[in-house]
C-alpha cells in the first residue's frame, strides 16, 4: 500500500479518517453553542442599557440652554416668606407660596438692581411662573421666586425678560449684571429640607 493510500486509510470509528475521536453529541433540548449564544446575548443587553442609561434622559429631559456658567440659586428661609409676598404674582404663586410654608418645597430669590442710571420694567421667567413687572431702583430689590424646576430636580433656567438696558441681575458665584433686553441663565441649588429643624 502507498504512504497516501495509508493516510486516507479510515481508522475504526473515526469519521473523515483522521484518527479524531467521535463527536459528542450536545445533551437533549440543548443546541451546540446556545450557552455562548446566551452570555452574548446577556452582555449585549447590559451594554444597550448602560448606553440607554446615559443617552435616553439627556434626550428625554427638557435640557436648558447653555448658557455662560452656572449659578446658584439661594433659598428663600421661611421667616422671609411673608415679606416677600408683595414681590410675587398672587394669581400664579400661591401654591408654591403654600408649598414653601408647608416645607414641601421652597420659594428661592434673586436680586435686581439700576445700574449706571439705566433702568425700566423687568420681569422673571422661572419655569412656568412669571413675576409682576418689576420696576429697577438703583437699590437692590430681593425678588422671590419659585423654582424654575422640580425641587429634587436641582437644576433649571432662569430667564430676566423685559425692555431694560443695564440691569444687575445678582446670583451667586459673582452675579450677572448689566443685562440688556432678555437674559436666560443656567441656576443649580443644592437640595435639602426646605425647613430643617
Amino acid at each position: 500500500m502507498s504512504e497516501p493510500e495509508a493516510q486516507s486509510e479510515v481508522s475504526p470509528g473515526a469519521p473523515d479518517g483522521q484518527g479524531r475521536p467521535p463527536r459528542q453529541e450536545p445533551p437533549r433540548g440543548k443546541k451546540p453553542g446556545s450557552s455562548r449564544g446566551i452570555v452574548i446575548g446577556i452582555v449585549g443587553g447590559l451594554v444597550i442599557a448602560g448606553i440607554a442609561a446615559v443617552v435616553l434622559p439627556n434626550i428625554v429631559r427638557d435640557k436648558p440652554p447653555v448658557v455662560g456658567e452656572e449659578s446658584t440659586l439661594e433659598v428663600l428661609v421661611p421667616a422671609d416668606i411673608n415679606a416677600a409676598l408683595p414681590t410675587l404674582d398672587p394669581g400664579t404663586s400661591k401654591a408654591a407660596v403654600d408649598d414653601a410654608k408647608n416645607c414641601k418645597a421652597p420659594l428661592a430669590w434673586v436680586t435686581l438692581t439700576q445700574r449706571n442710571e439705566h433702568g425700566g420694567m423687568v420681569r422673571v421667567r422661572s419655569g412656568q411662573y412669571l413675576s409682576p413687572p418689576i420696576k429697577l431702583t438703583p437699590a437692590p430689590q430681593r425678588v422671590a421666586v419659585p423654582y424654575p424646576a422640580p425641587y429634587p430636580v436641582g437644576r433649571g433656567v432662569l430667564t430676566l425678560v423685559g425692555e431694560a438696558d443695564q440691569v444687575g441681575f445678582y446670583l451667586r458665584p459673582g452675579g450677572v449684571q448689566d443685562v440688556n433686553g432678555t437674559y436666560s441663565v443656567n441656576v443649580t441649588w443644592q437640595v435639602r429640607n426646605p425647613c430643617p429643624s
